[in-house]
């Protein structure tokens, strides 16, 4: 069985602080334009080499004012998320998703997660809002996400109901789910406060 490769790119590229969320448009902007920087690498290497970003596309679901929190179980592959709430729905960018441009590869990438962990039919496409860097745990440490809202006008399903579960959260609740929720999430809440008002 080959080795899943995944899209990365050299931590030292980026030069990002320790734990932020950048929302400035010519910082993504510059970010997106450096596909030259990029490249696939084995995901077992990538796992445990903090010298090396993993890129995830990262896409928060909004509907009617309430944010979509997903609970991962022990079904799913990384043990490290067991039990945690994520406000975000994503995973890692294979070669099958590679287009014209790291844009394009990216957004390839972000549609198929959603086609694989929602039933899901957006009327229009998620809205890129920022990059979120999280280096204070090993999952934080290799990865990078890059973030999207979504609103949508119904409310859609888990697919792998053994692997995730599904909770609506109204803004005035998340706060109190701070504990229960891996550090992206909680980097986000700023922002999703704002914008369930969008």
């Amino acid at each position: 069985m080959a080795t899943e490769q995944v899209l990365a790119v050299k931590a030292e590229l980026l030069n990002l602080s320790a734990q932020e969320y950048i929302s400035d448009k010519r910082e993504i902007a510059a970010f997106l334009g450096a596909s030259a920087n990029y490249s696939f690498i084995e995901r077992p290497l990538a796992e445990k080499d903090a010298s090396y970003k993993q890129l995830i596309p990262y896409v928060t679901v909004i509907c009617w004012g309430h944010i979509l929190a997903l609970e991962r179980t022990a079904a799913q592959s990384e043990a490290r998320l067991h039990g945690k709430l994520s406000l975000g729905v994503g995973g890692h960018i294979n070669p099958v998703d590679e287009g014209r441009d790291l844009a394009q590869t990216i957004s390839q990438a972000m549609a198929r997660e959603l086609g694989e962990e929602l039933w899901l039919q957006p009327a229009n496409p998620p809205l890129l809002t920022g990059l979120i860097n999280d280096d204070t745990n090993s999952v934080g440490s290799v990865h990078l996400g890059i973030h999207y809202i979504l609103q949508v006008q119904s409310r859609p399903l888990v697919r792998e109901t053994d692997k995730m579960k599904a909770l609506w959260v109204a803004p005035h609740q998340l706060e109190a789910l701070r504990p229960r929720l891996e550090t992206w999430s909680q980097i986000l809440l700023p922002k999703l406060a704002k914008a369930v008002h969008l």
